[in-house]
């Protein structure tokens, strides 16, 4: 979480007009405010991210008794504050054919005032823009060249809806909290497999979100179940968290019930925390499964406070409805003469229903 501290007012976007405008301390219309690496990843100037209210820019002031980028009683190491990735997600041999993103925001509290002000004159979820980069080297030092140009005023997420995937925005309450993204993309069969996966991205929602859940309907054959969300900074003085203890990295906890499926971290009251997708961050679940897909819900429960939602997805179906035995009539039984003895014939039996199908292994 970088703080900025002075607006450069370059002409990146095309035409900047800084009549009027107080330069440096603002932002002016059509103006860009470049940074390079050096700067954005200067490590006295990151502030922790547990400071901020997304959706209102609200954040302590650096002169404040709770300063949002405080850097007194710990020492930096090379990832310090700056964005944590897993080795493993990056090492091109163990990744082939994956591509990479990266996204940036801005968070401003003098456009939330705006917007209260100002209805329908200013658009809130506009504040996002990413990049692709390829990624080469490791398993130490690695090299991110972009590729392409940035594409302005979206969120990473979309970038999977330009392979196939779906992705919906969702605003839970209206000019209370902010907004967040739910992406499902369904691939193969392969096998007979299909391969499920679900993305929750929050842009800017406060409360954060909890626990995601699937609709079936029916039990349904599972496998490879997955999780992944980015791994979380270890706490120091003046974090923001709750004892200064850092966010959790706990992975999520996965419960299938035969009609839904379910992942989720501990709830607010158990760990204020508890590994919830806050803000600016994008979590990842999935399965593989042999039923063919079919129109269903998501439910997205929230962290700190407000009802589930619900959301259009597409989830594995199979019905459990048992096949009818086909009716055979009973022989009807011929009596033996009596003139000329025979042996007792073998009474026959009467048929057997038509065997029912095992239902597949529930895991």
């Amino acid at each position: 979480m970088k703080h900025t501290f002075l607006a450069l007012e370059d002409f990146v976007c095309g035409n900047c007009n800084t009549s009027g405008c107080q330069t440096g301390s603002h932002l002016c219309p059509g103006c860009s405010d470049p940074y390079v690496s050096g700067l954005n990843g200067d490590q006295g100037s990151i502030g922790s991210r547990a400071w901020i209210n997304p959706f209102t820019g609200f954040f302590p002031r650096g002169d404040s008794q709770t300063p949002p980028n405080d850097h007194s009683g710990h020492i930096h190491d090379g990832v310090s504050h700056r964005i944590l990735v897993e080795t493993s997600d990056v090492m091109p041999s163990g990744n082939p054919g994956a591509t990479y993103f990266g996204e940036a925001a801005y968070l401003s509290p003098h456009e939330y005032t705006w917007c209260l002000s100002h209805p329908g004159q200013c658009n809130m979820f506009n504040n996002y823009s990413y990049r692709q980069f390829s990624v080469s080297g490791g398993p130490t030092f690695f090299s991110f060249p972009s590729v392409g140009s940035t594409v302005r005023m979206q969120p990473a997420i979309q970038a999977w809806a330009a392979t196939g995937a779906t992705v919906q925005q969702v605003e839970p309450d209206p000019g209370n909290d902010g907004i967040f993204f739910v992406g499902y993309k369904v691939t193969g069969p392969n096998a007979g497999v299909w391969h499920y996966e679900y993305a929750v991205f929050n842009m800017n929602l406060d409360r954060a979100i909890q626990s995601f859940q699937v609709f079936f309907g029916f039990p349904v054959p599972l496998s490879n179940v997955g999780f992944h969300a980015p791994p979380q900074h270890p706490g120091w003085a003046h974090d923001g968290t709750v004892g200064d203890a850092g966010y959790s990295s706990t992975p999520w906890i996965f419960t299938n019930n035969g009609a839904s499926a379910t992942w989720n971290c501990e709830t607010f009251a158990q760990n204020q925390n508890a590994n919830a997708v806050r803000w600016g961050t994008l979590y990842n679940f999935g399965f593989d499964s042999s039923a063919p897909p079919s129109v269903s819900e998501a439910t997205i429960s929230f962290f700190k406070t407000g009802s589930p939602v619900t959301v259009d997805v597409v989830a594995p179906f199979m019905s459990d409805t048992t096949p009818t035995p086909t009716p055979t009539a009973t022989p009807t039984a011929t009596a033996t003469p009596t003139a000329t003895p025979r042996p007792t014939p073998t009474p026959r039996s009467n048929p057997s229903p038509r065997p029912r199908p095992t239902p597949p292994p529930r895991p």
